[in-house]
C-alpha cells in the first residue's frame, strides 16, 4: 500500500476519533528546503517513504495545546531535532553497543548517528529510520532502539510499511485515547499492550524477535 493511501486512512480515523491531534498536535508539512538540508547533512539519500511522510506532517508540535502522540503512542520528531540529534551523535566518539540486536540491526552502538530519530517516549525508548542497517537488513528500515535495556530490533521494514500497519492497527481498534489525558482535555494516543513498543518484552507483536534471554 502507498503511504498516500495508508495516510489517507490515518487522516480519516483522526478526523473521526482524534481531531485534536491532526488539527492541533501535528505540525504542517515540511519543506523541500528542509528535507534537502537533512538529506546533505546526513550525506545519504532519504528514502522516498520517509520523506512523503514529512511532506504530510513535519511531527509533532510540542508547544500545542494538545499533548499529542502517533506511531505506537510515541512522540513524532520533527526534522529539526532529527537534524539536531544526527549533528550531536555524529560528533560523539564514544559507542554504547547493544546487548541485544536482531540480525537486521547493526549492534555496534545503540546511538548510531544514523539511526535518525522517529519517535520517543520522552524517556528511554526510540523509533529510529535506518540508515544503516545490518546486511541482513533494509535500508530505511523502522527501528526500535530501547537505551534502558540496550536492545534493538526491527519494527517496520520501511516507513512505508510502518504507516500501513499504523493504519491497519487505528482501523482494528489496537489504539486508544489515554483517559488521564482525555479528563485534561487532551487526546494523547496510547497503544493497546499487545502491540506495545515501549514494554516490548511483555508485548505479544514482538515475542521472539530478540532471544529469550531478553525477555527475562
Amino acid at each position: 500500500m502507498s503511504p498516500s493511501e495508508s495516510i489517507r486512512r490515518i487522516e480519516t480515523w483522526l478526523t473521526v476519533h482524534a481531531p485534536q491531534i491532526l488539527t492541533e498536535s501535528l505540525n504542517d508539512g515540511a519543506a523541500e528546503s528542509e528535507l534537502s538540508g537533512l538529506e546533505a547533512a546526513v550525506g545519504r539519500p532519504l528514502p522516498n517513504d520517509y520523506k512523503a511522510l514529512y511532506r504530510w506532517r513535519n511531527g509533532l508540535d510540542e508547544d500545542a495545546n494538545n499533548l499529542g502522540s502517533l506511531f505506537y503512542g510515541l512522540s513524532f520528531v520533527p526534522l529539526a531535532r532529527v537534524a539536531a540529534a544526527f549533528q550531536s551523535r555524529s560528533q560523539d566518539p564514544e559507542m554504547f553497543p547493544a546487548v541485544y540486536a536482531q540480525a537486521l540491526v547493526k549492534a555496534d552502538n545503540v546511538l548510531h548517528p544514523y539511526w535518525l530519530q522517529l519517535g520517543f517516549d520522552g524517556s528511554h525508548t526510540w523509533l529510529c529510520v535506518d540508515l544503516d542497517p545490518a546486511p541482513a537488513g533494509r535500508y530505511g528500515q523502522v527501528i526500535l532502539v530501547d537505551e534502558e535495556t540496550q536492545a534493538a530490533f526491527q519494527v517496520a521494514e520501511s516507513v512505508e510499511a510502518l504507516l500501513a500497519q499504523f493504519a491497519d492497527d487505528l482501523e482494528q481498534g489496537r489504539y486508544f485515547l489515554e483517559p488521564d489525558a482525555l479528563e485534561d482535555g487532551n487526546e494523547f494516543l496510547a497503544a493497546a499492550e499487545n502491540i506495545d513498543v515501549v514494554n516490548w518484552y511483555q508485548a505479544a507483536r514482538w515475542q521472539g524477535v530478540l532471544p529469550p534471554a531478553a525477555y527475562n
